[in-house]
């Protein structure tokens, strides 16, 4: 009995280190590259253990995955309103909106590659849960602007707030997903000015008598 908690500690930091390593790869070059061996490699431990783990790449992908989303929604609750509610609707909007592509930015590779493998597994378990745990994240995000109900002149104020911010997320992912879309053909813009533009966007629609 006195050996088991060591053994699960040390178990547990054997994962930690391996979805780390996931994150890492799938981070600095994608998905594709992102294989069994080469994790193993970056979580400086042998292949074997990885395949005692993960019968194969998508269920470590899975894992990984999942724990990244699960990471992200536990430090937005902890930090939310401190990092992004301000005394305004437009100023509480505009923090919203430039966290959301300071994220894409710093992280196009890691997001893409969770949009490409929830695409590959479409309805599946992990996909459902996936989704559950971004939806959540958005209805954080969500709250923030319905603590300025107020300003919102929008019928529905908690499905407009959600429609808002999906939407912007959706302009947000198009713009730094397909670098060669429209957007940069036929607006092209510095992320200052992008930013702006989508925050204006979100709220004339909040304000919008509906």
């Amino acid at each position: 009995m006195t050996s088991l908690a060591p053994q699960q500690e040390r178990s547990r930091k054997t994962l930690d280190l391996l979805l780390h390593a996931t994150v890492s790869i799938l981070d600095k070059e994608g998905l594709e590259a992102c294989t069994l061996p080469r994790v193993a490699a970056a979580a400086a431990v042998s292949p074997a253990t990885v395949y005692r783990r993960f019968e194969d790449k998508d269920a470590l992908l899975r894992a990984a995955f999942l724990d990244v989303l699960q990471r992200s929604n536990r430090a937005n609750k902890a930090m939310m309103e401190k990092l992004f509610l301000r005394p305004t609707l437009a100023e509480t909007a505009e923090r919203i909106i430039a966290a959301f592509l300071q994220q894409y930015r710093a992280h196009p590779r890691l997001l893409r590659a969770l949009t490409q493998f929830m695409e590959k597994h479409t309805d599946s378990e992990f996909a459902n849960e996936a989704n559950r745990l971004i939806a959540a994240n958005v209805r954080l995000f969500a709250a923030l602007l319905l603590h300025h109900r107020d300003s919102i002149r929008h019928s529905n104020p908690q499905r407009a707030a959600l429609f808002a911010l999906l939407s912007a997320l959706s302009t947000i992912e198009m713009a730094v997903f397909a670098p060669q879309s429209l957007w940069q053909t036929a607006l092209p813009l510095s992320d200052k000015l992008f930013c702006a533009e989508v925050t204006r966007s979100l709220i004339a629609y909040l304000r919008s008598k509906q």
